[in-house]
């Protein structure tokens, strides 16, 4: 069996506007695709999902396999089979963990780029796991150019770490605050990269009009789903299972509008959330254009130790 592993994919340096480009190519092909909803079972605050795609012209189909608990790092950790499409090959074993993370990060840059005022200013961050940094990494090159103030909520010294990290782009403002409140108001785009919370993270009058809420891991914005005036989602199966998801006052998947079968934005007054459940589309997609890069190494018999890594 052929076996690659995060260094491998790693030392690659794939830029960050690769993954980008990989996002908004699954986003804008989806319906050229085949992706059942993803299998989640929980138990206490972890899960674990299996994710399984097939994509025709890219001939390639895979399935991947994530979980999360909650204390570990990172507490995400994934991997993920390929197989060519056209003759069932199987091609390789590939630790998944640091593909979901930038490509998370590529499609909550994407949401950017698609959802917000295109005179975005305040940028709210908050939860700076891999997630987290690997949005910090896909954002600071797709908007090198974009004048912006990006606030960080405090939490130990991931906040401090990140404003030492990226303090070198002069295009960038960089502000870390103690409270959810100081990251919602005043903001144009919330982005939450919190894994796990039972509350909501902030009410609702402190969500000013034209304001883009990206929750990465779907929690602590519930009480938006009831009053902002758009949602979008990555995929439709994955969405209209959520609590107040017949209460949404207009819902369109991220593919009809990159198509022009749904309105985007339409008004810069507007309040819309973004969930981006994550679709293993966009894992298999990576994992079939990273492939040629290590076809010829040699199989493996076994798969070593469990890499604990962090971007």
């Amino acid at each position: 069996m052929k076996i690659i592993t995060h260094q491998m994919i790693s030392d690659l340096n794939l830029k960050p506007e690769i993954w980008y480009d990989w996002a908004e190519a699954v986003l804008k092909n989806k319906h050229l695709y085949t992706m059942p909803a993803k299998t989640s079972l929980h138990f206490e605050s972890s899960y674990f999902n299996t994710m399984p795609s097939i994509l025709p012209p890219e001939d390639a189909m895979g399935v991947k396999v994530v979980n999360r608990y909650i204390g570990r790092i990172p507490s995400l950790e994934s991997q993920l089979l390929l197989y060519r499409y056209s003759t069932g090959e199987h091609l390789t074993l590939m630790d998944a963990s640091l593909i979901t993370a930038m490509r998370t990060g590529a499609v909550t840059v994407h949401a950017m780029e698609l959802l917000a005022n295109p005179d975005f200013y305040e940028v709210g961050m908050m939860g700076f796991g891999n997630i987290g940094i690997a949005t910090l990494e896909v954002l600071t090159a797709h908007f090198a150019n974009h004048p912006m103030k990006i606030k960080l909520l405090r939490y130990k010294d991931h906040a401090e770490k990140m404003l030492e990290r990226y303090q070198h782009f002069s295009n960038i403002q960089f502000e870390i605050v103690d409270t959810t409140e100081q990251i919602i108001k005043n903001s144009d785009v919330i982005i939450s990269s919190i894994t796990y919370t039972e509350e909501q993270l902030g009410k609702d009058e402190w969500f000013k009009e034209g304001c883009l809420v990206i929750p990465v891991h779907l929690r602590g914005f519930q009480n938006c789903d009831l009053f902002f005036d758009k949602v979008y989602g990555d995929d439709y199966g994955q969405v209209k299972g959520f609590k107040y998801f017949n209460q949404f006052k207009s819902f369109a998947e991220t593919s009809e509008v990159l198509r022009g079968e749904k309105p985007g934005r339409e008004s810069e007054k507007e309040r819309i959330l973004s969930y981006n459940v994550g679709m293993s589309l966009h894992d298999v997609y990576a994992a079939a254009k990273l492939y040629p890069y290590f076809a010829d190494i040699d199989d493996q018999e076994v798969l070593g130790p469990v890499e604990r890594y962090w971007l």
